[in-house]
């Protein structure tokens, strides 16, 4: 199998990005691995961060061609995950994930980080709001190498499925890595997200 010097092909991107539109819960590192071993070539890990930045760039490219539905389904998305950080500002809420980068399909689930000084706070509000939920940890890693377990709460409303993952109020200062060797997680505030509404739809 060839090894790949530097960032990786167009080929490489190409065939990923539409893994992972075809398989929404698909990582991008995953799919970037695995679109190369098909390819017979080995990614060069110290340009994996990059990697995913241009994938999430291809996929909605791929997006924009192939699935001409898209454009309604992410506005439709973000339009629920403006609303719900309305609903939960007291937690100082940011968007995060697929629908915030664009490659959102009809099975992703809006991801928001909140912020509050204990979990039991956000899952008292919920319980408050007759709101049900079931709760799971995720692993996130930080630039400093370090990595922590956050709690993450799971609702429906509306038909839409929601991911509250819940962080100390301090932790809005430093978002986590996409992966152990990714760039800074990208979050949007309700401003942010706001901004991206009224933005012209691609053509």
């Amino acid at each position: 199998m060839a090894v790949s010097r530097g960032p990786a092909a167009q080929s490489v991107l190409r065939a990923a990005a539409q893994m992972c539109t075809e398989d929404a819960s698909l990582d991008r590192a995953s799919a970037l691995r695995r679109s190369a071993a098909r390819l017979g070539v080995t990614l060069d890990e110290r340009f994996m961060s990059v990697d995913c930045t241009r994938l999430e760039s291809e996929i909605r490219q791929y997006q924009l061609i192939f699935r001409p539905e898209q454009n309604e389904i992410l506005r439709t998305l973000r339009s629920e995950a403006l609303k719900a950080m309305a609903f939960f500002d007291a937690f100082s809420p940011r968007l995060v994930g697929s629908v915030l980068s664009g490659t959102a399909d009809r099975e992703s689930k809006i991801t928001l980080h909140l912020f509050a000084d204990t979990p039991e706070e956000v899952m008292t509000f919920l319980m408050e709001k007759n709101i049900p939920f079931s709760e799971s940890e995720r692993r996130y890693h930080y630039r400093n190498g370090r990595q922590e377990r956050a709690l993450v709460l799971s609702f429906v409303a509306f038909e839409v499925p929601f991911d509250l993952v819940v962080f100390d109020r301090a932790a809005i200062k430093e978002a986590p890595l996409t992966s152990s060797r990714g760039g800074l997680m990208p979050r949007a505030s309700q401003a942010k997200l706001k901004s991206l509404l009224n933005e012209p739809e691609p053509v």
